[in-house]
């Protein structure tokens, strides 16, 4: 959904773009990765892949969750410094931060207490992959910067009903409700009794 939308705003403008995808690149294999680099030879990357899930998700694949996204951040990020990538911008995400964090929510928050544990999996790799281009940047002087967006939704998002994101999840189920002229909508997870009405 993110790369889509980056790959939207930048096309028209004058810049030779290569957007690469699931089935072009298994960015979990170092050697896939590294062949990439070589062929392209990017002077920016920009990082928006990962296994991403909603809490369901993220409650029954936790090992996916932070396995899958520690060995895309590692080979992605340490693959830029060794290919002479001149920037690297990865897209972390708001649960990074602290789960009872004062708000609104400051960027010095981030390790300063215990992660929403519905999704601390994902989270930890998150910070993880920051603290790599903290690291590169420190080590080697690489031009690697982080930034976290809020929640997202939008073209090309998942709206699978168990395995999304709480808002494409809640426009997916309003929508449905609204095509099938239903009265209410059963919003999953909360109390089994909660409803709320279609307008």
């Amino acid at each position: 959904m993110v790369g889509s939308a980056i790959v939207r705003s930048l096309c028209g403008h004058d810049v030779d773009l290569y957007a690469t995808g699931r089935t072009d690149v298994d960015l979990i294999d170092s050697v896939q990765v590294q062949e990439f680099y070589k062929g392209v030879k990017p002077d920016v990357v920009i990082l928006v892949a990962a296994k991403v899930g909603g809490i369901h998700a993220n409650a029954i694949y936790p090992v996916d969750f932070i396995s899958d996204n520690l060995q895309i951040q590692q080979n992605i990020i340490s693959g830029a410094q060794r290919n002479f990538v001149k920037k690297l911008l990865f897209l972390g995400s708001s649960c990074i931060y602290p789960r009872d964090c004062p708000q609104p929510i400051k960027e010095e928050y981030l390790l300063t207490s215990a992660l929403e544990p519905t999704n601390e999996w994902y989270a930890i790799a998150k910070i993880a992959g920051i603290k790599l281009c903290q690291a590169y940047r420190k080590q080697y002087g690489c031009d690697f910067i982080s930034a976290m967006p809020t929640n997202l939704y939008g073209p090309n998002d998942n709206f699978h009903p168990e395995n999304s994101h709480v808002p494409a999840a809640l426009l997916s189920r309003f929508h449905e409700a609204k095509v099938k002229g239903a009265n209410s909508v059963s919003v999953w997870e909360l109390a089994s009794h909660v409803e709320s009405s279609c307008m």
